[in-house]
């Protein structure tokens, strides 16, 4: 199966290049790549919330109010 135009240019950009550069490259608007690697980086910081389970960036538990 072929990889997307995103998935393509994210692997441009994991081998050094520029994302804006990645981007034309492929033939993807810039910001949909900005956009990708940003919720990439936001899930890379994720936490499974103790309570419900879903990712949530690991500093929006609040540790102080769970029970032991």
């Amino acid at each position: 199966m072929e990889k997307s135009k995103t998935q393509q240019a994210i692997e441009l950009v994991d081998a050094g290049a520029k994302p804006f550069a990645a981007a034309r490259e492929v033939g993807l608007a810039p910001n949909a790549l900005y956009l990708a690697l940003k919720k990439r980086r936001e899930q890379q910081n994720a936490e499974p919330c103790p309570c419900c389970g879903t990712l949530v960036p690991g500093e929006k538990i609040n540790r102080d109010v769970l029970k032991d």
